[in-house]
């Protein structure tokens, strides 16, 4: 029992720095698709644009940088991928961990959607019904991981959270996201063009959901923070909602 608590220790560490150095490496992709995107042509193939995985189904026009799949995966990319199935990995039976771990970095590092989905299919034969079910919320959680890491690397100084006020913020937020999403089916965002009454609903529809979005998640975070670390929640979270609700109003405005 010593021996593999000093093992996760020694991984833990291993795993935290190998993390910065991915979490640099993803922004300066990210900043470097930006700049191209500008320049690139709009009339991109469709084949090009399926082969390109989405960060969240609720922002379609983001997305994310993986490892190519011909070359072997660095430290950093495999601790980003132990640190983003983190919480699933600790649920699942010692037996079944290698085996996990060898499925999740092979999805990770496939840019194609169609293998995703088949090694999607191994891994539901792999779990148990209620582990797929984490899983499923967990493969969609890049933003929703960014913006945890931002908000706990801002307050670590002051009012650090413990890993299970992490597991708390982190599953909160992904329960609310998709009652968001399921509002945000009825706004029209999907449409190629809105009337201007349409264009109506869809601001004051979008602001009331992201409204009840952010409310319902702080409501149910709350009893597990300290006053601290939940006004500094509050505090980061009203910033980024009226981010994402400036993006989307652009959005609007532009059918």
């Amino acid at each position: 029992m010593i021996r593999l608590m000093d093992r996760r220790v020694v991984s833990s560490v291993v795993m935290v720095a190998a993390l910065a150095t991915a979490v640099t490496v993803i922004v300066k992709n990210h900043e470097a698709r930006e700049l191209a995107a500008s320049v690139e042509p709009t009339n991109l193939s469709t084949a090009e644009n399926r082969t390109r995985p989405l960060v969240s189904p609720l922002v379609p026009e983001q997305q994310r940088s993986l490892a190519a799949t011909e070359d072997p995966p660095d430290a950093a990319f495999l601790a980003q991928v132990e640190h983003k199935y983190r919480f699933l990995i600790a649920d699942v039976e010692e037996a079944h961990v290698d085996e996990l771990r060898r499925r999740l970095l092979e999805r990770e590092s496939q840019m194609d959607i169609g293998s995703r989905s088949r090694i999607d299919a191994g891994i539901g034969k792999l779990l148990p019904a209620e582990s797929f079910a984490y899983y499923q919320t967990l493969k969609d959680s890049d933003l929703e991981q960014h913006h945890l890491a931002e908000y706990t690397g801002g307050i670590s100084n002051v009012a650090p959270l413990d890993e299970r006020q992490e597991r708390i913020v982190l599953e909160a937020k992904l329960r609310q996201k998709q009652r968001y999403a399921a509002v945000m089916r009825d706004v029209g965002l999907d449409r190629e063009s809105l009337s201007k009454e349409e264009r109506a609903y869809a601001h004051a529809g979008t602001a009331e959901a992201l409204k009840q979005y952010m409310n319902d998640f702080l409501a149910e975070v709350a009893p597990a923070l300290t006053q601290e670390q939940y006004t500094q929640l509050k505090n980061y979270e009203t910033t980024e909602f009226a981010r994402e609700l400036s993006r989307l109003q652009q959005r609007i405005n532009a059918k």
